[in-house]
Parts: C-alpha cells; structure tokens; sequence
C-alpha cells in the first residue's frame, strides 16, 4: 500500500513538473514570437525619456549646486532635553523661514515658485551632529546667496524657538517654585497649629518616652501582681486561721488564759491534796472547794461570754495568729493602695499614647509633605538654574561649519538619470511583455506550427491540414496528403484505440482522417458517444448489437447529413452479415448511448471497455468520439483518455483558445500518447518543407 501511495505521489509530482514545463515554453515561445515589438517599446521609451530630460534641463532652473554644513552642539539638560536633530531640520524647514527669504533676497515669482525645491536641508550620512544645507538655482552667485541667507535666517529663527521654548519653561519653573514655597509656608502654619493643639512640639520622642515608661509600669505591673497574689494568699490563710478561733475567744483570751492558769494550779493544788490526804482533811477539802470555785466562775465566765466549744489549745499561738492576721492585712492592703496608684499612672500614660497616636499620623504627613516641598524647592532652584544656563547658551547651539566657496554645475544626463531611463525602459518593455505573454496566454489562441514546435514533448504533430485559402497548388496538396498518409501510417501503427479530440471546432478535420486511413485499406471503426435521449432521432435505421448501434457508413449520424462534407468523402463502404451477429470490416460506425456527455458512470465506463475489447477482434483502430463539441473541462476527457491507447488533438491555428489546449494537454503521461493534427495552417512553405515534423 505504501509503495502504491509513492508510486502515486511520484506520478503527481512527475505531472506537475511537466506542468511547469509546458507553461515555461510557452511564456519562452511568447516572448520570442514577440520579441521585435517589445524591443522597439524598449528603444521607444529609452527615447522618450532623453527627450523628456532634454526639454526638462533647457527648461530647469536647477543649474548649480551649493552647500553648508553646520554642527548641532546644544547644552543637554534633564529638564529642558535638547531638540532631536530631526526637530532642528524641522524648524530649519519652516514655511516662516521661506518667507523671510523672499523678503531678504527680493526674489523674482519664477524664483519664488521653485524656491522650496531649491533648498535642501538634510542630515548628514552617518552624523547625528551635523546636517547640510543645499541650494540648487541657475547661477553660482544666486547659490550661493541664497545658502548663505536661508542658513542666517535658519539660525536665527532657531535660536528664537529655542529661547522662547526655555523662557516658557523657565516661567513655568519659577511658577512652580512659588507654589511649593506658598504651600511650604501652609505646612509649617499647619505644624504649628498642631503643637498648640496638643501641646506637643516633639511627638515621636514623646512617644519613644511613653513607650519606655509603659514598659517599665508593665514590668511593674507584674511584680505587684506577684506580690498582690502572694499577699492575697498570705491573708487568706492567716483569715482562715483566725476565723477557725471564735470571735469572743479572742477578745477575752487574756482573761482565758488567767482562769486557764488559776484552774491548772487550782488543779495541781487539789490533785496534790488527794494524793496526800484523806477526803475527810480540812486540806483536802479547801483544796477541792478551791478547784471548784475556780472552774464554776470560768464556766459561768464562758456562759456569761457566749463561749461554747473552747478548748485551751485555742489559747496556743493565738497572739501569733492574730499578728500574722493583721500583718497580712496590712500588707494586702498597702500592696492594693500600690496597685491603684500603678492603676491609674498607666491610665495618665495610656491617655498620653492615645493623644500622641492622634498627633503622630498628621504630624508625620505634615513633615512628608514637607520633606517633599523642600526637596522640591531644592529642585526647582536647581533647574531655574540649568534653564538660565541653557539661555544663554543657545547662540552657540548651531556652528557654521563653513561658508560657501564655490558651487558645482549640473550635467544633462547623470548616472543617475540614465539609470533611471534604462530603469523605465526595461519596467515598461517588461510591463508591455508582461501583458501580451499573459493575455497571449490566458485569452490567446494557438499560433500554428512554430508553437507546435514548443510542444513536442507533449504532443507529437503527425498531421497538418491548410487553410482553405492557402495558396496550394494541386500538386503540393497531393505531397502534403501522402505526407500525412505516411505518417499515419507510422505513428500510429501500434495504436489499437484512439480518443479523437477536435479542439478547433470543426468536423472536416475527422472526415479527412477518416479519407486517409481509408486510403491505407487499415479496417477502422468510430464509437460514438451519444445522449439516450437522441437514441431514436440518430439510431433509428441502425443494427444494434450489445450495446451499441452499428452503422457501415454513418449516413444516419446527423453530421453526415451535411451536404458540403458528403461532397469530399469518397466513402468505402463495410458490410455486415445482416443477422445482428457479425461486424463490418472496412470503415464502420459504433454509436454508444450513454446519460451524460460529461462524465460517464462506472456501469457505462465498464461496458465501454468491454465494448472495445470486443471492437479489438476485428478493427484494427478504434477511435471513440462524441456526437457533440468537447469541452475540455469536463471529466469525459480524462475518463476517455485513460480508456485508449493514445489521444489525438484536431488543434486549429487561430481558432483553438490555448486555455482549452492547456487543459487537454495537462492528460499527458508516459503511458498515453497525445498525437496532433493542426488545421488552418496557412504558412505553405513550412508545410512543404516539413517544419511542423
């Protein structure tokens, strides 16, 4: 498949390029055949433009040559930046300047006409410094004052533009810095307005203050809430230790402690008392009411006291935790006086911040803006100062290289002009080829045997048929037919089937072919292609055998019914077997009926070739055609020329549109040959002498 696909691709390839050939020879044989006319529209426009530079130099008043070159050195600035040495040719090209010139050198109107053609004003090659001013006029002396002038004139209109363009500048400088320094003095009114608000002249160290005041009341501030926690839990244990004694224990604890020490003598006394004596002894019995004295008047005393559940170990370390009670409480209270005071010097300080972060932000803008209005000030001083420097410099901005000294005579025919005349010729010349090659080409027709020359590898011409009117004697008529006999004859020898293509319109070109091979006793038949719907008017008296109608001379073919091509053919006349069954031999026709004349259906192209193949045991030639003209355009051609052996072109000189040509000859392959017959040749010598073999 993919060798199938190459094969293909190299066929196309192979086509186009013949394409491409053909078209080559043909635009190589146009221009030959036309080769005097566009030599003479060549000499005739080189011609016209000496003569157009002749009347035009006698008549010019650009005669003489001048020039000046000057060097642009302008003060560079940032604020102002020079003009481009564009702009500077600009000013020096100015409508004012002409003018001025007009009124400084008293022109004449001839003068004044020309007056902008005759200066030039243009950079030098390779220079971005320097640029050249160029007179061109009738006389060396008017030259030469009209450069010198129109450069015065230049320089001066340049420095005016330029020092007004730096004094507006200057303007709007100065301008600006009596603005910025108005709003400068707004901003330090603003400033100041701001100190007297807050009482504030120096904001960020004020704030810097704060901040390290804040940190140390932070610092502070958790120390005391150590000591405030530590405190706090010191007094809660003391408070609970001494809320564990009762109240009135506590305020009588001296008393308690009196009837505590009185009761364990008391106690001591009597225990003594029992051990030494008997209960009966005096002793023992003051010993005994002593002890219960004393404990009676202590209970009575914690009756009398609300004291219930006392116990003397209440009375241990009791002062101890009393003090400890108090001390606690002082402390937690001094320590709480502490944090108040802390309290409420963070709130002055917080106050402050508050007040200082208000001012910061607007005194912080207003110092921006002017920081900003100062360096602006400074700035502005600064370009003030350049732009006046740049003033005074603009007199030496443009230098006059040097003056005029002489001028230079025009010639009448410059290299440039000749060129430019040689240059026209051969664009016109080309122009003029141009047309007549495409217009030979695309509308033209064939010429005739010097273009069937150019062809020969697209088709080989074995025929030429002469006008009419040619002015042929019988005898060179009767050298020109056994000529196209014998080539016939030898051309076509080994062709079995023929396409007959008759491009120049005509049907006496056929009949003749026809006259010839009828000569050469070579048993032919011509297969018609016909429309069904004409099968009855053209086939109605014919045999019909397989698919087609057979007729021995075509006298039913509406062609033949033409009296003035009857009168030239000599007809032999076929035979048939009269059953249906067998052919003529001799000279015979096949008409082929089939739906369309322009394109034929695989079924009828199918039948065709079995119809030929059939044709093939007993003709010699068969030659398909159709009752109609061709169109060369249409699909029929190529389905027809890849069915025969060879193709054979009627191709008429004058009468066949080469489109038409193209068309038919873009079938040509390795495989197929194209044969030629060319009619209404009239050039009698060339036929004679056999140019067209």
């Amino acid at each position: 498949m993919d060798s199938l696909d190459n094969e293909l691709s190299a066929q196309a390839e192979t086509r186009q390029l013949q394409k491409m050939q053909m078209y080559q020879k043909l635009v190589i044989f146009t221009l030959l055949k036309f080769k005097k006319s566009i030599i003479i529209v060549f000499a005739a426009t080189i011609l016209v433009g000496v003569l157009a530079r002749y009347v035009q130099f006698k008549n010019s008043l650009y005669k003489h040559e001048g020039s000046v070159t000057l060097f642009y050195t302008p003060r560079a600035s940032e604020e102002v930046k020079p003009l481009s040495i564009n702009h500077v040719l600009g000013v020096f090209s100015r409508q004012q300047i002409f003018h001025q010139l007009i009124e400084e050198m008293h022109l004449s109107e001839k003068q004044k006409s020309v007056l902008k053609q005759s200066i030039e004003v243009k950079l030098l090659r390779d220079q971005h410094d320097m640029f050249v001013i160029t007179g061109i006029g009738e006389s060396d002396e008017y030259v030469r004052q009209l450069v010198n002038t129109f450069v015065a004139i230049g320089i001066r209109n340049y420095e005016e533009y330029r020092t007004a363009e730096l004094r507006n500048f200057l303007e709007s400088r100065e301008r600006r810095l009596r603005e910025v320094q108005a709003y400068q003095k707004s901003l330090i009114e603003r400033l100041h307005g701001l100190h007297r608000k807050y009482g504030i002249i120096h904001p960020k160290e004020e704030m810097d203050t704060v901040k390290k005041i804040q940190g140390e009341q932070n610092a502070a501030m958790a120390e005391l809430d150590v000591k405030l926690a530590d405190a706090r839990h010191r007094f809660a244990v003391a408070e609970k230790n001494y809320n564990a004694v009762p109240l009135n224990v506590i305020k009588h604890r001296a008393t308690l402690r009196e009837f505590i020490l009185d009761l364990r003598k008391a106690s001591r006394e009597y225990e003594k008392a029992k051990l030494m004596f008997a209960e009966r002894n005096p002793r023992f019995v003051e010993a005994q009411s002593a002890y219960k004295a004393i404990k009676n008047e202590f209970e009575a005393f914690k009756i009398k006291n609300k004291i219930t559940d006392f116990n003397e170990n209440m009375l241990l370390g009791l002062d101890g935790i009393i003090n400890r009670y108090h001390d606690a409480e002082v402390a937690l209270r001094q320590l709480e006086i502490s944090l108040k005071s802390l309290q409420a010097e963070i709130a002055l300080i917080k106050a402050k911040e508050s007040k200082l972060q208000h001012m910061i932000p607007e005194h912080e803008s207003v110092e921006r803006l002017m920081a900003t209005a100062n360096k602006n000030i400074s700035l502005l001083l600064e370009e003030v100062t350049r732009v006046r420097s740049n003033i005074a410099h603009v007199p030496n901005d443009i230098i006059i290289n040097e003056r005029v000294a002489g001028t230079k005579a025009f010639p009448m025919f410059p290299v440039k002009i000749l060129a430019i005349i040689c240059i026209a010729g051969v664009f016109v010349s080309g122009l003029y080829a141009t047309g007549i090659v495409a217009y030979d080409i695309i509308l033209g027709k064939f010429s005739g045997i010097e273009e069937a020359t150019f062809h020969k590898d697209f088709f080989d011409t074995v025929g030429v048929i002469p006008h009419e009117k040619a002015a042929f004697t019988p005898e060179q008529r009767q050298i020109l037919n056994n000529e196209m006999f014998y080539r016939f004859i030898l051309r076509l020898k080994n062709t079995r089937t023929l396409f007959s293509c008759s491009l120049d319109g005509s049907f006496l070109s056929s009949v003749i072919f026809d006259e010839q091979f009828t000569k050469a006793k070579r048993n032919t038949i011509l297969v018609r292609l016909i429309p069904e719907a004409e099968v009855e008017k053209i086939c109605k008296n014919m045999q019909k055998i397989g698919d087609f109608y057979y007729s021995d001379n075509g006298n039913a073919g509406v062609n033949y019914a033409e009296k003035s091509v009857q009168h030239h053919i000599e007809y032999l006349h076929g035979f048939s077997s009269g059953d249906g069954k067998g052919y003529g031999y001799g000279y015979g026709f096949a008409f082929f009926p089939v739906r369309s004349l322009s394109v034929l259906e695989p079924d009828e192209i199918s039948m065709l070739y079995n119809m030929v193949n059939e044709l093939k045991k007993h003709y010699q030639l068969i030659r398909i055609s159709r009752e109609k003209p061709f169109d060369a355009s249409c699909i029929l051609v190529r389905q027809l020329h890849d069915i025969c052996d060879a193709t054979l072109l009627y191709i008429g000189k004058r009468q066949t549109h080469r489109s038409v040509l193209r068309r038919v000859l873009k079938l040509h392959d390795e495989e197929h040959k194209v044969y030629a017959v060319l009619t209404g040749v009239t050039d009698v010598e060339k036929i004679i002498s056999g140019d067209y073999i």
